[in-house]
């Protein structure tokens, strides 16, 4: 995350704030009981941000920008968030800040991939986010997002198995 927060403080003179998202955003709501290989980030323009990179030292692999004495590999994958930007959370990190996709959304992410992917280890991380912070989560807004994806009985069936009681 300190490297998120150096990262979005170079380009801020382009205007860009990048989000972490992803599997590095779940590392951080779950302290990092869920451990990735990569930062993901969702900025939108990917171009400047490879431009950044690349004068600090990574080079570019596939999707990823890589620096092997840092052992660090970053993704840029989308250049939009699938989500609210009204739901970011901002943490400070040192003297930096960094800006996270919303729980809710990452919740929907995870539950997208449980479905879609038919991943089930993502269904358990939709139960660990669920067991986390579930007394504070956007139940109507969760619902909603659910809703509109077509996966609202999926998040009421891992809402029951986290605990938790029918949507409200």
């Amino acid at each position: 995350m300190l490297f998120v927060g150096w990262l979005s403080e170079q380009v801020k003179p382009y205007d860009l704030e990048p989000i972490v998202v992803g599997g590095h955003a779940l590392e951080f709501y779950t302290l990092g009981d869920y451990a990735t290989a990569d930062i993901d980030l969702v900025c939108y323009d990917r171009a400047i941000v490879g431009q950044v990179l690349e004068q600090a030292g990574f080079h570019r692999e596939g999707r990823h920008w890589y620096r092997p004495d840092l052992d660090l590999a970053v993704e840029v994958p989308d250049d939009v968030l699938a989500g609210s930007g009204e739901r970011l959370e901002r943490v400070a990190i040192d003297e930096y800040t960094v800006r996270l996709i919303g729980k809710e959304d990452l919740l929907i992410d995870r539950l997208n991939a449980c479905i879609h992917w038919r991943s089930e280890a993502d269904c358990l991380w939709v139960k660990e986010l669920m067991l986390l912070f579930g007394e504070v989560l956007d139940w109507a807004y969760l619902e909603r997002r659910a809703t509109e994806g077509g996966t609202l009985d999926k998040l009421i069936e891992l809402r029951r198995e986290a605990g938790g009681d029918q949507l409200r």
